[in-house]
C-alpha cells in the first residue's frame, strides 16, 4: 500500500497509484471503501475544533485517486470479502503514516491489526453447526502526539466503530469457555507516549472436534508501526495448547480443533509515538504499578529504574541509564512458555 499526498492551497489529493494490482484473493477494497476509509483516516489529524463539525463540505477539498485493477479499486470478477480488516487497514496506516510526517504535532502511530480466526464445528448442547468469528482479541490504538494510545479500540480502517463482545454472550451463542481476556504486559510499542495494550485471549473448546482457519492475520507479519522514534508494537501469535503442549499456528492456516484444546491469542497493541526515554519517569512507573509494563522493559526501553515492591523511581539509576548510548530491543513470545519478555533487536 503507498500514498503519496499533495496539499495546495485549500485542496489535499491522496494519490494511491503506486499501490499493488488487484489480488486473486479475497483482500481488495473496493472504491467506496477505499475513499471513506482514506477520508475517514484523515480526520483525527485535522484541526481538532471541527471535531464535531465534520460535514460534506469536509470532503470536498479531498480528492482520493485509485486506479482501476489496482488493489484499492478492482474490478469484477476480483474478490472483497476480507477488504476492511487487510486493505482497509493498510489504507488508514499508509494515510496516518504520510500525514504525521508532514505534521509531526498531530502524528499518531500503527493500531494494532486484526487477528483472523474461524471456528467451524457442532454445538453438543443443541446439534447445530456454528461457525465462530469475533474481533475480541485484536490489538489497541496507536499513541498520537501528546496521548498514549488507548487500551480496548480496536481496528483503525473502522475508526474504531468496531466493538469487542463480551465474554457472556460468546460463552451463550458458542460451546467455549473463556479463561483468560486481558491487557498484555509489554505488548504495545514504546514511546514517549506508549501504545495501547495488547491483548492476551484464551479460551477451551467444551464442544466438538472441529476445524479452524486463521486467515488474514496481519499482525502475525507486520508490526504496527512506530512514529518519530517510536517503537512499533510487537508481531501477535497464535497457538493452541493440546494436552498441556502449545503448537504455533501460522497465517492463512486450517487445522483441527479438538474437545478440550485451549485456543490462545497474543495480540500487538498500538505503536509509540517520540523517543521512550524522553516519557517521564513518573508515568513509567505507574505503567509498571498497574502491570502494563514490566520492570525490566522499564529499564530496557524506557531507561528507568523502577522498584518491583514499592513503585518507586530510583531518580540516580535512571539518571545513569538515560546518560547511556541506547540499545535497541525487541518484544520476543517464547513459543514453549508463551512468556513474554524484552530481548536485544536481532541484526541490530
Amino acid at each position: 500500500m503507498r500514498v503519496d499526498i499533495t496539499v495546495k492551497g485549500d485542496s489535499l489529493t491522496a494519490d494511491f497509484s503506486r499501490s499493488d494490482a488487484q489480488r486473486k484473493g479475497f483482500v481488495n477494497c473496493p472504491y467506496a471503501a477505499s475513499y471513506a476509509i482514506a477520508v475517514g483516516s484523515m480526520m483525527p489529524l485535522f484541526d481538532p475544533a471541527l471535531a464535531n463539525y465534520h460535514n460534506e463540505g469536509s470532503l470536498r477539498p479531498i480528492t482520493v485517486i485509485t486506479p482501476p485493477g489496482s488493489v484499492v479499486n478492482p474490478q469484477y470478477p476480483a474478490t472483497v470479502g476480507a477488504a476492511p480488516v487487510n486493505v482497509g487497514n493498510q489504507i488508514a496506516a499508509s494515510v496516518q503514516q504520510a500525514l504525521s510526517k508532514a505534521r509531526p504535532e498531530r502524528s499518531m502511530a500503527g493500531w494494532g491489526k486484526h487477528r483472523g480466526c474461524y471456528v467451524s464445528s457442532v454445538d453438543p448442547r443443541n446439534g447445530q453447526s456454528y461457525v465462530r468469528t469475533m474481533f475480541d482479541y485484536d490489538g489497541s490504538a496507536g499513541a498520537v502526539t501528546g496521548h498514549d494510545g488507548g487500551t480496548g479500540p480496536l481496528s483503525i480502517g473502522s475508526l474504531s466503530t468496531v466493538r469487542r463482545g463480551n465474554a457472556e454472550e460468546m460463552e451463550i451463542r458458542y460451546p467455549w469457555r473463556l479463561l483468560k481476556w486481558e491487557a498484555a504486559t509489554d505488548l504495545m510499542g514504546a514511546g514517549r507516549w506508549r501504545g495501547g495494550g495488547g491483548v492476551e485471549w484464551r479460551a477451551v473448546n467444551e464442544g466438538t472436534d472441529g476445524r479452524m482457519a486463521t486467515g488474514s492475520s496481519d499482525g502475525d507479519v507486520t508490526q504496527p508501526s512506530g512514529a518519530h522514534g517510536g517503537y512499533p508494537s510487537p508481531r501477535s501469535r497464535t497457538f493452541l495448547i493440546r494436552n498441556g503442549d502449545p503448537i504455533r499456528i501460522k497465517t492463512h492456516r486450517m487445522v483441527d480443533i479438538k474437545k478440550g484444546d485451549v485456543l490462545v491469542k497474543i495480540s500487538g497493541g498500538g505503536g509509540g509515538v517520540g523517543l521512550p526515554t524522553e516519557r517521564p519517569a513518573e508515568l513509567v512507573a505507574l505503567d509498571v504499578k498497574n502491570g502494563m509494563v514490566s520492570v525490566g522493559a522499564a529499564r530496557k526501553l524506557y531507561g528507568v529504574a523502577v522498584n518491583p515492591v514499592t513503585f518507586a523511581v530510583d531518580q540516580e539509576q535512571t539518571r545513569r541509564l538515560r546518560a547511556r548510548p541506547q540499545s535497541q530491543w525487541d518484544v520476543d513470545i517464547d513459543e514453549q512458555t508463551l512468556a513474554i519478555s524484552v530481548v536485544p533487536l536481532r541484526n541490530a
